[in-house]
C-alpha cells in the first residue's frame, strides 16, 4: 500500500459516501461519486507505483505485481463472502434474486465476474455484496501492467498519457454506442468496458506532471481551475437525464479528480491537513473491509430485525462492520502487507517529498 497521506482521506470520504448512500440516503448521498473516486484513486496509485519501480529497477516485475494485487484484494474478499455462503446456507439470508443459490452466479462473485452476471440473467449469489467495482479494479489489474510493461514505460510520459487519455474516450464512446444500441443504460454502470476509464484517468494524473512523482515539473491548478473542477463535478451530480448519467457523467467527473486529487496532493492546506489525519487515516485503513462488509451487515440486520428502514439498521449494521473492519485490519491486511513488502524489491523514496515512502 502506498502511504501517501492525502490518499488515506480520500479512502476514508469515498467508503462514507457509500455506506450513507446504501444506508436510505442515496437520493442525497451519491454512492456512485464515491466508486468512482476509488477507481480514479486505483489507477493513479498502482501507475505511480510501476514508475517509481521503473525508474529504480529499470523494470517492472508482473510476477510481483500480480502476487501483491492478490495478497491485498482476494483474501479479505472471499472470507467476507465466505461468511455470507455461510448465512445464506444456514437459512439466515435468502440467496440474491430470491431463487435459491445458483453455482454459475456464486462463481461469478468469487472470480470476479459478477459485474457482468445480470446480463446473462444469473443471480442465486451472496446477497448484500458490492463487489462488482471489484471485478472493474481487478479487470484493470489484470491488464494495464501488461500495457505498461509492453509499451506505456517505454514511452516519455507525456505520450503515455495521451496514449491513457485516448482509451478513456474510446470507452466514452463504447458507452454511447451501448446506448444507441439500445441495451440496459444501468447496465452501463456495472461492466468493465464501460468504467475501466475512470481507473485509466487516474493513471493519466500519475503519468502527466505526477503531483507525487515529478516536484517542479508537477501540475499544479490554479485556484480558477478547482472552482471550476468542483462546479463541473457539482454539475454532474445535478444532471439527472439518464442517458447523461450514463455516459458523459463518468467522464466528466474524472476530468474533475483530475484537477481535484492534483491540487489535494499538492497542497498544505486545511483540506489536506483533514484528509491526513489520524481519524481519517483510521477509516482509509479500514475502508476496504468497510466496503466489503457493510451492505452484508445492513442486509442481515434488516432480515434479523423485520425492519423496513435501511436507516434504522445502519445504527447497528454500521457499527458492526467498523468493528469487523478493525479485526479484519489486525488479522488479515496488516499480516498480508508484511507478505507484500517481503516480496518488494526494497523501499522506493519519493522526490522531492523525501519524508514520504511508498512501498507495496
Amino acid at each position: 500500500m502506498g502511504h501517501i497521506a492525502p490518499l488515506d482521506g480520500i479512502r476514508a470520504c469515498a467508503v462514507a459516501i457509500v455506506m450513507l448512500s446504501h444506508a436510505g440516503l442515496e437520493r442525497i448521498v451519491p454512492g456512485g461519486l464515491g466508486v468512482s473516486a476509488f477507481f480514479f484513486l486505483s489507477g493513479y496509485l498502482i501507475t505511480t507505483l510501476m514508475r517509481v519501480e521503473q525508474t529504480r529497477t529499470q523494470a517492472v516485475s508482473l510476477r510481483g505485481f500480480y502476487a501483491r494485487r492478490v495478497l491485498r484484494i482476494v483474501p479479505p474478499m472471499w472470507i467476507t463472502l465466505g461468511l455470507g455462503l455461510l448465512l445464506v446456507l444456514a437459512g439466515v439470508l435468502p440467496a440474491s434474486g430470491g431463487n435459491g443459490l445458483d453455482g454459475r452466479g456464486l462463481a461469478a462473485q468469487f472470480l470476479f465476474l459478477n459485474n457482468y452476471t445480470d446480463s446473462f440473467g444469473l443471480s442465486g449469489a451472496v446477497p448484500g455484496m458490492p463487489v462488482w467495482s471489484l471485478a472493474v479494479e481487478e479487470h484493470y489489474y489484470l491488464a494495464f501492467p501488461l500495457l505498461y510493461v509492453a509499451v506505456l514505460r517505454r514511452l516519455p510520459n507525456a505520450r503515455a498519457a495521451q496514449l491513457c487519455l485516448a482509451l478513456c474516450v474510446l470507452v466514452l464512446l463504447v458507452r454511447g454506442a451501448h446506448a444507441l444500441a439500445g441495451d440496459p443504460l444501468d447496465q452501463l454502470y456495472y461492466w468493465s468496458h464501460t468504467r475501466v476509464d475512470s481507473i485509466l484517468a487516474g493513471s493519466c494524473l500519475a503519468l502527466h506532471r505526477n503531483p507525487v512523482l515529478d516536484g517542479t515539473a508537477a501540475w499544479r491548478p490554479r485556484r480558477r481551475e478547482i472552482v471550476l473542477a468542483a462546479a463541473l463535478l457539482l454539475a454532474t451530480l445535478a444532471i439527472r437525464n439518464e442517458l447523461f448519467r450514463q455516459t458523459v457523467r463518468y467522464s466528466l467527473q474524472s476530468l474533475s479528480f483530475f484537477v481535484l486529487f492534483a491540487a489535494v496532493l499538492q497542497s498544505r492546506g486545511r483540506v489536506a491537513r483533514w484528509l491526513s489525519s489520524a481519524p481519517m487515516k483510521l477509516v482509509g485503513d479500514y475502508s476496504y473491509s468497510l466496503y466489503l462488509s457493510h451492505l452484508l451487515l445492513l442486509t442481515l440486520v434488516m432480515a434479523l430485525t423485520g425492519t423496513a428502514s435501511r436507516g434504522a439498521a445502519a445504527l447497528i449494521a454500521y457499527p458492526l462492520a467498523f468493528v469487523y473492519a478493525a479485526a479484519m485490519y489486525r488479522w488479515v491486511d496488516q499480516p498480508l502487507a508484511r507478505v507484500r513488502r517481503s516480496l518488494h524489491r526494497g523501499g522506493y523514496r519519493l522526490r522531492p517529498m523525501a519524508a514520504r515512502t511508498v512501498v507495496v
